[in-house]
């Protein structure tokens, strides 16, 4: 997450150390389900397109998603919701940007070309953070060179752990992680089998980004990783494996004795757990530091990318000296619970998987196989279908009790993982919409807030206290009778991570205390822009990753 919260903060001008042990290299394909609400993100930095783009699978390779009793022998359920890199599908109507399936081997790099082409980022790969301590004017770090050995110390206003689940910081920080470790055992593998697109081709009706088998009580499955001749296995173990069964284990999900070559394999383990705090002083945790959950669903580097999001805005907004403190102390309480929410959604949705288990008869070639194949494919759609229609989770996040959202006294919406419908309650992301324009109202939130107007509502009594406390604003009129219907109010104010703040049918009675909450500076807290930087160096966020 350390190069997207660089991205972040580096689009918003701060200035930013990337302090990386690794040499930039993606050891292992993993992470790949990419969502509509990163996408938007990417959008905004300018790079969604060139992700599509250059994107490995094809842009035009379907995201289908099939279980079967192997590859070669029947199908028992398909998800299908007519995606592609470059189509959104179903998700047409509800963002600008569909999801994406981007393998790690091009999404990386990807974001780190688009990190070291901001001014103010810096990137220290073979660089270790050997130890840290922080005062109340900020962090000082001390980093060694894992090539020449040279060690230095960097002075910065802040420092955020982007370091994985084994976090150096957070364990130094004594901040212990909440829930259930390694609930499964498992096996993953890299492989290069050059047969295995024509044979879903031939055997499973097309190409598949994953496909899931019953053919044994491992239930390999395998994920799409160039679209061409590599990809992924993961099998459930419960025992270690010997020597060549990797090759077996590919083979039995086939149902064929392939060619198969492995370029790599490592164990791995579902958790379900959070942080149990995401904050110390000037020391914040984000991504896998954060939060550790099973990979149904592609929630993790999702729900990393939203950390790196919601703490870059708020950062950046007191580094420049427009918010106050109480900004950064609510990125624990907005970020927290959204963890807890998708490490227990994507658990379930690991449980939901473990009880579909392998039966003889659905390999039978006559009316017993019919039926059991038919059963099973309507307990896997009833039981596995929301995983890979997952709008809610995607889009329908909101930050539901914010300290720095204002309520407005009406019911939350339902929060459903597979269902999604649009609404400006605070503390929801705000619709979508295209404008005249060709643009989507998304395209011009992000630099600061922005007062959405429809009808005849007076916008100035917010302008006004905006320029009286220095905030960034701007309005934004919407003259189609539609999106005004879908922003539900005449006055909508959004933040500039695109979630709404404030909504209302005419301007609030003292608009300067709504201003103020929403940018953590209340009267009972000090007055923004009172961040120090130790040392007399520029402000500096430092963020680590593995």
């Amino acid at each position: 997450m350390g190069l997207s919260l660089a991205i972040e903060l580096g689009w918003r001008g701060v200035p930013v150390t990337v302090i990386d042990q690794g040499d930039g290299r993606v050891p292992f394909p993993a992470g790949e389900a990419i969502f509509s609400r990163t996408m938007e993100h990417l959008r905004r930095w300018g790079c969604a397109e060139e992700a599509r783009a250059e994107s490995a699978p094809p842009t035009d390779y379907p995201h289908r998603t099939v279980f079967a009793t192997s590859v070669t022998g029947h199908v028992l359920a398909e998800f299908d919701y007519g995606v592609t890199n470059r189509s959104p599908g179903a998700y047409g109507p509800l963002t600008p940007e569909g999801p994406a399936f981007l393998s790690k081997f091009s999404f990386l790099p990807l974001l780190e070309r688009t990190a070291r082409g901001l001014p103010s980022v810096e990137i220290r790969f073979a660089t270790r953070l050997e130890t840290f301590e922080q005062d109340s004017d900020g962090v000082l770090a001390v980093e060694r060179d894992l090539e020449s050995g040279a060690s230095e110390t960097l002075a910065g206003a802040y420092l955020v752990a982007c370091d994985g689940g084994r976090s150096g910081v957070r364990r130094a920080l004594g901040v212990e992680f909440e829930g259930m470790f390694a609930q499964g055992q498992n096996f993953a593998v890299h492989f290069r089998a050059p047969q295995l697109s024509e044979l879903l081709r031939e055997r499973l009706g097309g190409p598949a980004v994953q496909i899931h088998t019953l053919s044994s009580p491992r239930r390999p499955y395998i994920t799409v990783v160039n679209g061409v001749d590599e990809w992924r296995l993961s099998v459930y173990l419960e025992q270690e494996p010997e020597p060549g069964d990797a090759v077996a284990w590919v083979q039995e999900a086939v149902g064929a004795p392939i060619d198969v070559e492995i370029l790599a394999a490592q164990p791995w383990s579902g958790h379900c757990v959070v942080a149990r705090s995401y904050r110390a002083g000037r020391v914040f945790l984000a991504g896998d530091s954060a939060h550790l959950l099973w990979p149904k669903g592609g929630f993790g580097a999702n729900t990393g990318i939203g950390d790196a999001v919601d703490l870059g805005w708020k950062l950046a907004a007191v580094l420049q000296g427009w918010a106050g403190p109480a900004l950064l102390d609510s990125y624990e309480s907005e970020r927290r619970p959204i963890a807890v929410r998708n490490v227990t959604e994507a658990s379930n949705n690991w449980r939901s998987d473990s009880r579909l288990a392998p039966d003889a008869a659905l390999g039978r070639a006559d009316a017993e196989g019919d039926r059991a194949r038919g059963e099973m494919g309507e307990t896997i759609r009833q039981s596995r279908g929301k995983e890979f229609r997952c709008t809610g989770i995607q889009l329908g996040y909101r930050y539901s009790r914010s300290p720095i959202c204002v309520p407005d006294g009406t019911p939350e919406p339902p929060d459903e993982p597979d269902d999604y419908v649009p609404s400006t309650w605070p503390g929801c992301r705000a619709p979508h919409v295209w404008l005249p324009d060709g643009s989507s109202v998304l395209d011009h939130f992000g630099r600061g807030f922005v007062l959405v107007v429809s009808g005849s509502a007076d916008p100035s009594a917010l302008v006004e206290a905006a320029h009286r406390r220095g905030v960034p604003l701007t309005v934004l009129r919407l003259a189609d009778p539609a999106a005004a219907r879908l922003y539900e109010r005449p006055l909508v104010l959004v933040r500039p991570d695109g979630h709404v703040g404030w909504r209302g049918k005419q301007a609030p009675a003292d608009p300067v205390a709504v201003l103020d909450r929403l940018r953590g500076a209340e009267a009972d807290n000090p007055a923004a822009g009172s961040v120090m930087v130790a040392r007399g160096v520029p402000a500096r966020v430092a963020t680590r990753q593995l």
